[in-house]
């Protein structure tokens, strides 16, 4: 736990120094670009990023009778995630829809705590619109000079497994001397080290050729819809559901300072509509995406109830700990019985 704490406390202060110093540097009001004001994010138009996006530039039109435009660049043609996240903290762009990065602030680790949610009613109870995390995001975003417009769902999580290995889905028996690949922080790399994994820290950017090499032969933290994206190389996809995968939707506070009070009020109503719209329809579009992994040929199996409690059980008392001493006991209790834990 020190040493989580430790490595991130720095990297915090230099990210927040380094924002407010780039951010005295920019017109104390955000331009717009020739076309409207830019929402960018990296996800392609399958994605619920996309549909969410649709959403809110349409009631974004209707509210303002045209007058508010918006400039849409998803798929990541101004950047990587988090160089547009910086972007948009800096005021240099308007919006983004991003994953949490605690580096920016380590609290945003329990984006990726496990067993908070295991099924879509507690999901939106937890994560929701209203919930005690969305407020707790929010607060925390607010450290970084942005405004959180909405938590957004995408998906639970689970594991690939590439073709020419066997399943492990009795864990930790079955765990053992599958190389399986983590982000790089700690929670990831306790997390399924505990589990009994080999454990392969490596860039997601290098996942496909390692599957490809046999260099590794999983890849950890994988919601449905980024599966198909290796579907050449994988025989299976372990559906745990032992992380739900909230995303944040940021707006920079120097460009929404340099609106309208109008205009404020349209993008924030337009915003919650889009973000309840979201909720809504997740879950189907995650059994989309289930059906569409089966139907490429790539199994998807589920743990028995045994396995799933022995597997939780194993996460939760790896990472709860963590997360108590960056948050503190109060609001991992209150979260705990939120999640019915």
């Amino acid at each position: 736990m020190t040493r989580f704490s430790k490595k991130f406390t720095g990297v915090l202060a230099a990210a927040a120094l380094s924002a407010s110093a780039l951010t005295a540097t920019l017109p104390t009001q955000v331009q717009a670009a020739e076309n409207g004001h830019i929402l960018a994010h990296v996800m392609p138009t399958d994605h619920i990023f996309n549909s969410v996006s649709e959403q809110f530039i349409s009631k974004l039109d209707e509210l303002s009778g045209g007058t508010v435009n918006i400039e849409y660049h998803p798929g990541g043609d101004l950047g990587d995630w988090s160089t547009i996240t910086e972007q948009v903290m800096q005021g240099a762009l308007p919006m983004t829809m991003a994953w949490s990065n605690s580096e920016l602030d380590p609290r945003l680790d329990i984006a990726n705590l496990g067993y908070v949610a295991d099924d879509w009613p507690s999901a939106t109870k937890v994560y929701g619109p209203g919930s005690q995390m969305d407020k707790l995001f929010a607060e925390i975003y607010d450290g970084l000079n942005v405004e959180l417009l909405g938590t957004l769902p995408t998906d639970f999580t689970g594991y690939v497994v590439r073709k020419g290995v066997d399943v492990p889905v009795k864990i930790p028996q079955d765990a053992k001397g599958f190389k399986i690949r983590v982000p790089n922080y700690p929670m990831a790399i306790d997390r399924y080290s505990a589990l009994g994994f080999s454990v392969v820290p490596m860039a997601f950017s290098e996942v496909h050729t390692a599957l490809q090499t046999g260099a590794i032969d999983g890849r950890a933290f994988s919601p449905p819809y980024e599966v198909l994206m290796f579907r050449d190389v994988l025989r299976a996809y372990v559906y745990t559901r032992e992380s739900f995968e909230p995303t944040f939707w940021i707006a920079s506070k120097s460009w929404l300072a340099g609106l309208s009070d109008q205009e404020r009020a349209w993008v924030r109503e337009a915003a919650d509509y889009a973000t309840g719209w979201a909720w809504d329809n997740a879950e189907e579009f995650s059994q989309g995406w289930l059906d569409k992994i089966q139907a490429a040929g790539i199994e998807v199996l589920e743990q028995d109830p045994a396995q799933a409690a022995a597997y939780k059980q194993t996460v939760m008392e790896v990472e709860w700990p963590i997360m108590e001493g960056l948050l503190g006991k109060e609001i991992m209790s209150d979260l705990k019985q939120t999640a019915g834990l």
